[in-house]
Order: structure tokens, then sequence, then C-alpha cells
């Protein structure tokens, strides 16, 4: 009966947000502020949604700007917890900081280091999600990064489809089970919602909102948002295409609060909204990999290399490098030292420097750019050229650019409560305590001043023991 509502609403929501095939963002007039209810009077929420929005920042929630463009955002954030800045893990890249939200830990633990690393079994640590099917609990996982092939009951991972692919057809093939079918009713099968966007991010909303209302429902939902992200790329963080996608997202947001209060589930459930990173304006390029190139270390074919003894992968504002060799790593280290004073554009981190950052201690290097300067991934042309995109991330997790924003709003939670400074390692200890789920070890720190009694059940937070490795070389 429970799965029959939940395909009436579904249905009822793709209609009412749909144009021609497929469904679109909510123009201005949906961008209402929404009605919070007083949260029940429980220690802990019936269930927690964890939502991602890429390059969210604190000012879109706690500025009066933002609050006219975010009215649901700072509605939660107004009511519930509200950090005045997040800082990133490092890199602080979409990949990486989605993987710490949920482990507690950093990269040289969990081992995702940049995008591409999609599947579950690529996580070397255990994660929220894994705590919460322990308990007997039901997850959905929405388009978040790293969950292929996971052990998670309503499963749509993020998927790369090509070109002229169909994103019902990929979710097929991964085997999401009823949360392929939930996409289908909800209008993925638009040609817009093969990619990440808006058109996408309209069809998790819907499924999210159906599943919610399906038997068994989820007691965590993971929904990642990622329209934001092309706005950011093609535009930078303070234009108008980026106003209008936040300002979407937030339609998004505000369209699952209401799908939760229309279902009597809004003062039950907890909300949690976490950025990946924040961006930074860019203007030119470096091909850290034509040096290497150049030094003969790598074989560039088309706009790909094709073989390499060494090479650098960008996370935008720094790179690490990877090399077969310790041959290899010294005269990629060479070339590169070289380039850097030849530029002066970016610099050569040492691996203990890496590896103080909780970076990836499989890489031998890293590279940082100054600021408006970004890396790709490029192995041909000039070293410097003009940048393809309009601001990034990855620079260093200090920075004030790269800060991101994360607000929690629910039951069992103080109100009107600010963070001046939290840690994205923080975020899975706090909801695994607001959940009553033990797991670890993790880096972060629960976070007990957030809730609002004693009665939160005391759970075991295992602290990870710090990262000591001897670095390849210096």
């Amino acid at each position: 009966m429970r799965t029959l509502r939940a395909f009436v609403v579904l249905l009822l929501a793709t209609s009412a947000c749909a144009t021609g095939g497929g469904p679109r963002v909510p123009g201005a007039a949906a961008r209402s502020p929404v009605a919070l209810p007083a949260p029940a009077a429980l220690a802990q929420p019936a269930r927690v949604l964890l939502v991602s929005i890429h390059g969210l920042a604190p000012a879109r929630y706690l500025t009066a700007d933002g609050a006219r463009s975010m009215p649901t955002l700072a509605a939660l954030a107004q009511q519930g917890v509200a950090a005045e800045s997040m800082r990133p893990v490092f890199p602080p890249a979409s990949y990486p900081a989605h993987a710490t939200l949920v482990t507690g830990v950093s990269v040289a633990k969990h081992g995702i280091a940049a995008a591409g690393l999609d599947q579950a079994s690529d996580l070397r640590v255990a994660s929220l999600w894994q705590a919460v099917a322990e308990q007997g609990r039901t997850v959905a996982s929405l388009d978040w990064p790293t969950t292929g092939g996971a052990a998670i009951a309503d499963l749509a991972p993020d998927l790369v489809v090509p070109a002229g692919g169909n994103w019902l057809d990929a979710l097929a093939r991964s085997g999401a089970g009823r949360a392929a079918e939930f996409a289908r009713r909800a209008g993925g099968g638009d040609p817009a919602a093969a990619s990440p966007g808006a058109a996408r991010d309209a069809a998790l909303v819907t499924m999210a909102c159906a599943l919610l209302l399906a038997e068994p429902a989820p007691g965590l939902v993971l929904l990642r948002l990622s329209q934001t992200q092309l706005a950011l790329d093609g535009a930078g963080p303070d234009s108008e295409p980026a106003h209008a996608a936040f300002a979407a997202s937030d339609a998004e947001l505000g369209r699952l609060v209401r799908c939760l209060g229309d279902a009597g589930l809004l003062d039950t459930t907890g909300i949690a909204v976490a950025g990946d990173h924040g961006a930074m304006p860019v203007h030119t390029e470096i091909r850290a990999n034509v040096a290497l190139a150049e030094a003969g270390l790598l074989v560039a074919s088309g706009s790909g290399v094709r073989s390499f003894d060494a090479v650098a992968h960008s996370n935008g504002g720094s790179a690490f490098v990877y090399a077969k060799s310790d041959d290899a790593a010294l005269l990629a280290r060479r070339a590169l030292d070289a380039a850097a004073n030849e530029s002066g554009v970016f610099h050569v981190m040492s691996a203990r420097d890496m590896l103080e950052r909780g970076a990836d201690p499989e890489a031998w290097f890293g590279l940082e750019a100054e600021p408006g300067y970004v890396f790709a991934d490029a192995a041909k042309g000039p070293l410097l050229a003009p940048a393809s995109v309009a601001s990034a991330g990855g620079y260093a997790a200090s920075d004030p650019h790269m800060a991101t924003g994360f607000v929690a709003w629910g039951p069992g939670l103080r109100r009107g409560l600010r963070v001046p400074e939290l840690r994205q390692t923080d975020v899975a200890p706090a909801l695994a305590r607001w959940m009553g789920v033990s797991f670890g070890p993790m880096e972060g720190r629960a976070m007990v001043g957030w809730f609002a009694t004693t009665s939160v059940p005391t759970i075991r937070i295992e602290q990870a023991e710090p990262t000591v490795r001897v670095p390849r070389r210096k």
C-alpha cells in the first residue's frame, strides 16, 4: 500500500515539474520560503537525509543576499545547526570530499584521491551507509560518488553516460533495482538527465520523495545535487548562471522538504546539507604533463596520455604526481622543479608535506598552483594556456576560497546554533551520533554540543590513528 502511494506521489511530483517529456528546475515562482515545523521531541530522527550541493559556500545561507536566493537552506540554517565555515579535506575536490563526508577520515585513509574511483570497493574504510545497513535499516543512495556496486538497497550510483547514451539504460545495467524503476517514472529518460545537471537533479529529488514513501522506507538517504558544477565551471562563483543554479538547487531542496511535510514525515526527519568544496576564479591552466612529456616520461595521445613512467593528475588547484620507479620520480621532480621556477605560477609539494595534509600516500609528490591558475591533464601544447573552466577547487584546504558549508536541522539538534569552524571529517561522526550508529575508526569529532538533550545515546566513535608513513622522496 505504501509503495503504491509512493508511485502516486512520484507521478504527481513528476507532472508538476515537467515540461514536455522531462523534468525541469522550478522557476523563481517556486522559490518561496518553506514552513518548518518544530522538530518532534525525539533524541534521534526516524530518518536522515544527507544532501550535497557542489560548491556550496556559507554565504549562500548566512547572508541576506544568500537567503533571498536560497530561502529553504537559509530557513534550515536559522532554525538548526549551521557552520560559518567547513574546512574540506585535501585535495578539496568532489570525489575526495564525498568520501570523507560518509567516512570521517582524510584521503590518506579512505583512498579516494580523484574522480574515477567510483566503486564502493575503492573505499579502504567503513562508511556511514554500512553502519546503518548493519543495524537492519534500509539505505538509499542517489548519484552519490563512489557507491558503484555497494550493498545499498536502493542504489542509483553516479554514472558517466557516453554521449548519446541513456541514463535509464545505464542504471539498469548497474543493477539499480527499484531505484531504476523510480528513475523511469521520474522522467529519467529525458536525454538531459544523461549527464549531471538540472534535469538529473529534478529526477533525483522526485525519486527521493518516492523512496521515502515506499516500503521499506530508507533510514538514510544520500543525495547529490550537481547542477551548480556546470555553472561554476562555465561562468564562475559570482556569475548570474551560478546564482541561478544555486537558487534552482534550493528549489529542489524545498520540493524535498515539502514532500516530507505533505507526507507527515518532516518533523521526525533529520536533514543535513553539505558542500563538497569552495571555488576559486581562475584564468590560466598549467599543463604539467607537457613538462613530463618533454622530459620523455610520458607519451601523449590526443588529449590524453598513452603511456607513462611519471604522470600528473589534476585536482584543480593542485596536482599529484605518480611514478613507476624511483628514477622516474626523480626525473619528474627535476622537470617540474624547472617548470615551476621558469613559470613562477606553481610550486612543488614534498611527499612529507602531502602526508601532513592527509593527501594520497601513493603519490610521490604534489604540485600547487598560485591563485588564479589551475592544473589541467593535457600533455600537448604550451605549458600555460587559457583556462577551460572559470573556477576550480583543489587548492590548500586552508585557503578561504575552499571553505564550504554545512547545515543540519531536525529532532535532537539544538536550534539556531552557529558553529564557527567545522572540519569535513567531523560530519560522519556527528551524523553517526545523531543516528545512534557506531563505526570507525574516524578522524573527526562527534560534535557533542550540537545535541539538545543528553538522552542522545552514547556511542563509540573510534579515533583513527595518525597516518605515519615514510615519504618516498622529499
